[in-house]
């Protein structure tokens, strides 16, 4: 038989529900702004132009439809969380704990992959750091949630 989703698991829906729709909101709707305060994104910018090179200050070039898919997914994944948050059974969230395991490992991965596979060049935060151990907390949550 189908056990009750424990309180351990709906909390952690919950507050991963809060900093998806936090992260997924500033994403989508300020993107650039967004990047660059987690120092994903570069705070000068260096121009080649026919006289020499200039530094403009204050620039940052983000691609704001890849930003703001990145937000739409954060926030539907929000959504999902919001939706796990108010089941009762687990068999209704088996799936998506699976998935959230799945892309918080991912994410992890591809943080890890910048950091030590990008040229010194590519910025490199502490806001960045703090996303990794996010995903690692979130990570080691669902894969205890898929133990039990």
């Amino acid at each position: 038989m189908d056990a009750p989703i424990s309180n351990s698991l709906k909390i952690t829906f919950l507050v991963h529900m809060i900093l998806a729709v936090i992260f997924g909101a500033a994403l989508f709707l300020i993107p650039g702004r967004t990047y660059t305060f987690i120092g994903a994104a570069q705070k000068e910018v260096t121009v080649q132009t026919q006289d020499g090179a200039v530094i403009v200050p204050g620039t940052s070039f983000v691609d704001p439809g890849t930003t703001r898919q990145l937000g739409a997914a954060y926030l539907a994944m929000g959504f999902s969380s919001f939706l796990g948050w108010r089941a009762s059974r687990r068999v209704q969230v088996s799936l998506l704990v699976q998935m959230e395991f799945v892309y918080c490992i991912l994410g992890v991965v591809a943080i890890l992959a910048l950091r030590f596979l990008a040229p010194p060049s590519v910025p490199f935060s502490a806001a960045i750091w703090v996303m990794a151990a996010i995903l690692t907390a979130f990570a080691v949550a669902w894969g205890l949630a898929l133990r039990r």
